[in-house]
């Protein structure tokens, strides 16, 4: 069996494009984790276990993600793996949008609250040393809703409060998935933006043959399909997965030959 751990933190650290072009950006002090467990890799069934954090000592930002599954080897020709993954973050600092309002700028910044969730498959069948058949699939979906919008007022100030404006419910309100703010609450609004949540979903796959057909010589039938599409953020994850993976997701299909010749003098 192997099994590792480690901690560190981060006293101080600023980042030059978490504002996607704006000033650099102080990140408050960190402290984070790893650690991993895998069983004896001998063995015709094994497991392994990962998972990672960090958070701000402020609690300005919290992450964990953590992956488990197994490895199946019944025979020398034959192995499957599955191996599922979910992380959660919750980020106080996460960029919206840069604008502009009477020539001064807005660095607009938001609290996403964020799951994701992927399972990788894969399966490794060697016919013989010629012929093998290898393929891999992964569902993936990754959910994020905003709260707590903010613009940044001082991007270099030590507390977090002194970094940033939090707009209160009398400044921000939304309207037909448009967010509107009125700063100096004039009854004008100032500016404006989409609202920024969101539901991606993708599930990607290959499907690879290879037949060496003379020493040195291969041919290649690859089948690889992709998904991609938006859901429903308000939904729970897995159901908005499920619902438009094996429903209404139209999939694109990539079929590829390809063959080498060795000339051999």
């Amino acid at each position: 069996w192997f099994t590792n751990l480690g901690f560190n933190y981060a006293p101080l650290q600023y980042t030059n494009f978490a504002l996607r072009g704006g000033p650099r950006l102080r990140i408050s002090p960190e402290i984070s984790f790893w650690n991993g467990i895998n069983t004896d890799r001998r063995k015709k069934l094994r497991f392994s276990f990962f998972h990672n954090g960090r958070k701000g000592v402020d609690n300005s930002f919290r992450r964990y993600s953590v992956e488990a599954g197994f490895t199946y080897q019944p025979t020398n020709a034959l192995q499957l793996s599955v191996f599922p993954n979910i992380s959660l973050n919750r980020d106080q600092m996460q960029w919206v949008n840069n604008l502009e309002v009477d020539g001064d700028p807005r660095y607009l910044n938001g609290t996403i609250t964020q799951e994701t969730f992927s399972l990788s498959l894969r399966l490794n069948y060697t016919i013989n040393p010629n012929l093998t058949i290898q393929y891999w699939g992964q569902p993936f979906i990754s959910q994020g809703t905003y709260a707590d919008f903010k613009s940044i007022t001082d991007p270099l100030a030590v507390r977090f409060e002194n970094r940033v404006r939090l707009y209160g419910p009398e400044e921000i309100t939304l309207n037909e998935g448009l967010y509107e703010v009125d700063e100096n609450q004039d009854g004008q609004v100032d500016f404006s933006f989409s609202n920024p949540d969101f539901s991606f979903i993708q599930f990607r796959s290959n499907l690879v043959v290879r037949w060496e057909y003379i020493p040195g010589s291969e041919l290649f039938l690859v089948w690889s399909q992709d998904l991609t599409t938006s859901g429903d953020p308000s939904t729970n994850l897995l159901p908005d997965l499920e619902s438009n993976i094996f429903g209404t997701g139209l999939a694109q299909n990539i079929f590829l030959i390809k063959a080498t010749y060795r000339f051999a003098f």
